[in-house]
């Protein structure tokens, strides 16, 4: 399926229309910050001739436009650029390894950048990017009106329990140095989830794949870990939420923690499964932890293969993949990273946007280009569902590295972020005992 910015392209860059059509470079242009809410008045917008180009990004708009123009609303990014080096990056590389372009602007994992070799960046692996060439809205902050609150979700969310939680993301992350998908720390990972999803009473399986290890560790296999609570109406339709519990760094085979990626994520998984064993649903539900996402998805892109092959696919009423949701630093919020290439699955990050105003604090912010993570197989194949992941994850400093420990991690942050997963599995019915 086709991922690509898709918003709102409003206008081209003249020198986009054909290279044939100009033998001189285009004129260099300025860039600018201004906040989206000023950007939307008509007058400024009117008053401010010789823009070409305006990228949202939340709250803020970076504009394009000519250098003789100035934004006395907003703040001046760069001066004397060249547009056909502008680019739209997405890079899953350490902070530290982060090379080959200048970036202008980032916010939400997505970057502004003047790339001068777009072909030599193209074969950098963990990379993406696209040519700016029109206006488009890159990250959308949600103002969906926020609903009365259903009085029964509302009683399950407050039974999550932020220590369990925690207790969790420990296990994980501290109490062993690793959990690199081809280091027995993997092993060690899988055992834990597993014993816990036993003792919650869930239908468990570990689903093994091999996995590709090439020189490094120890060689062992890959392991999903999945747990299911039937239904008790409708046990043929199902819910699911996933995380990978693998963890990478510079020398993963000996130290990689991985507390916010992504422990943070398979704890939140952890929890949930806690909470959800502890009443009755109408639907079914789907606990996944899976490994390999370090390896290009490994896991996730083998357990939606099942589900192609046994038809579940058809009966998956959403999902939702948590992916460093323990991390905030500027953007108290959440991106929910979906697609808009079936009706259902648009309506699914509407959705998603929805519930995230309703039983949230957070600001929500949506995105229908989607890439890097265990969501990406699910959307591929048309499945409605989306990723939760903080907005502020590309500011993290300790991303793919040793030190991303527990110490960083904001737990109270995280339960606000497991209460949208939970609302959404909520929504396939509880029924609490009170209710019989």
């Amino acid at each position: 399926m086709r991922r690509c910015f898709v918003s709102c392209l409003l206008f081209l860059f003249p020198f986009c229309l054909g290279s044939a059509a100009h033998a001189s470079p285009p004129p260099p242009v300025s860039v600018s910050l201004v906040k989206e809410d000023v950007w939307a008045d008509r007058t400024v917008r009117e008053e401010s001739r010789g823009v070409e180009i305006t990228l949202t990004f939340g709250d803020e708009c970076v504009v394009i436009h000519e250098d003789s123009l100035s934004f006395p609303e907003g703040r001046l990014v760069a001066r004397d650029v060249s547009p056909d080096q502008l680019y739209l990056v997405r890079d899953l590389r350490p902070m530290v390894r982060r090379k080959g372009y200048d970036s202008l602007y980032s916010h939400g994992g997505f970057q502004l950048a003047v790339v001068k070799d777009p072909a030599g960046l193209t074969r950098v692996k963990r990379v993406s990017l696209r040519p700016v060439t029109g206006s488009v809205v890159v990250l959308e902050r949600s103002k969906v009106q926020r609903l009365e609150p259903n009085p029964k979700v509302e009683r399950l969310l407050r039974m999550l329990d932020s220590a369990h939680y925690e207790q969790c993301l420990s296990a994980l992350a501290e109490d062993q140095p690793t959990r690199y998908a081809c280091s027995d720390g993997e092993l060690d990972a899988k055992n834990k989830i597993k014993r816990l999803f036993l003792e919650l009473g869930l239908e468990t399986e570990v689903m093994a794949f091999k996995n590709v290890c090439g020189r490094t560790c120890q060689k062992v296999g890959g392991y999903n870990v999945i747990g299911i609570k039937r239904g008790s109406l409708r046990p043929n339709e199902y819910y699911l939420v996933g995380a990978h519990y693998d963890s990478t760094s510079g020398m993963p085979c000996r130290m990689a923690p991985g507390a916010n990626d992504n422990a943070s994520g398979t704890a939140g998984v952890m929890e949930l499964a806690r909470l959800f064993s502890r009443v009755e649903t109408e639907a079914s539900l789907i606990f996944v932890a899976f490994s390999g996402e370090e390896y290009n998805q490994l896991g996730s892109r083998k357990y939606v293969r099942r589900l192609l092959n046994s038809g579940l696919d058809e009966k998956l009423k959403a999902f939702v993949v948590l992916d460093m949701i323990s991390y905030y630093k500027r953007n108290y919020g959440i991106i929910v990273e979906g697609s808009n290439g079936t009706t259902a699955q648009k309506a699914m990050v509407a959705r998603l946007a929805r519930l995230g105003r309703t039983y949230t604090d957070l600001a929500v912010e949506t995105t229908y280009d989607y890439y890097g993570s265990d969501h990406e197989p699910f959307l591929d194949r048309g499945m409605a569902g989306a990723l939760l992941i903080e907005t502020d994850w590309d500011r993290y400093d300790y991303y793919h590295t040793r030190r991303d420990k527990m110490v960083y991690q904001d737990i109270p942050y995280a339960m606000e972020a497991l209460k949208l997963a939970a609302a959404l599995l909520a929504e396939g019915g509880i029924i609490f005992p009170a209710d019989r």
